[in-house]
């Protein structure tokens, strides 16, 4: 009976120890890595804070630049101008030859611009009476003036236009001097010639019709009127006189 006494206390201990063995996890076992320095690790999306995962976040992808508004604008459209020509006759004839080419041509008198001129003047009064009676005094101290009786400076007094710079400074100054407010502006003299316009102009393709005129025609041309010339301007800033030839 003694050795089953002792049997039972050995496999009692013994299974004591399974159990107390089992309730006790196995220490983990760490082991120090050493790391490169500026060599990136890698952590799971779980892992890694919110704030962080923002900072480290791919920047947006730019947005395609945007067209400027005014990329599409169409060229302002060229007007071939063919002439001067003296006499009307010879104008007429050479816009008949560009019409029998199917091209969109007419003799016209254009508004060319010439020297600059200066125009002195006192600025305009308030009614023609003053007007008349500023000239009055004006002539009785012996000025040679007149009225102005139309336009931008109607009822001013103008005391002449000239051709040169330095006299109508001197002149101004001169009436400044004895007593009269008298200024002095830039008036761009201007004249009429004679000039075939060429008006179907291509604003999408900048080819305007005399472009697309065959160089034997022109070769022609100056054959038969050696003082014309060929030259292109904008339409819009063709000047005509009202009546058209």
């Amino acid at each position: 009976m003694r050795w089953i006494f002792f049997l039972l206390l050995i496999a009692n201990l013994g299974l004591f120890g399974w159990f107390l063995n089992k309730d006790q996890a196995p220490a983990a076992r760490v082991t120090a890595v050493a790391t490169d320095v500026g060599v990136n690790t890698i952590s799971l999306v779980s892992e890694v804070d919110s704030a962080e995962l923002e900072a480290v976040a791919p920047p947006p992808e730019p947005s395609p630049p945007e067209v400027a508004a005014g990329a599409q604008t169409r060229a302002a459209p060229l007007c071939t101008l063919v002439g001067p020509f003296e006499k009307a006759y010879q104008g007429e004839d050479v816009a008949q030859r560009l019409q029998a080419l199917q091209v969109d041509a007419v003799l016209r008198d254009v508004e060319m611009q010439g020297q600059m001129r200066y125009w002195v003047y006192l600025a305009p009064l308030n009614s023609t009476r003053e007007a008349f009676r500023k000239l009055r005094e004006l002539q009785a101290a012996g000025i040679d003036s007149y009225v102005i009786p139309k336009g931008s400076l109607e009822n001013g007094i103008s005391f002449g236009i000239f051709s040169e710079l330095a006299r109508a400074q001197s002149l101004a100054r001169e009436l400044r001097e004895r007593g009269f407010a008298a200024e002095f502006r830039e008036e761009p003299q201007t004249y009429l010639e004679r000039w075939v316009v060429l008006t179907n102009e291509d604003p999408v393709s900048a080819v305007g019709a005399g472009e697309q005129i065959g160089d034997e025609f022109w070769q022609q041309l100056q054959l038969d009127y050696p003082d014309i010339e060929r030259r292109q301007n904008l339409c819009s800033e063709i000047r005509q006189d009202s009546a058209d030839r």
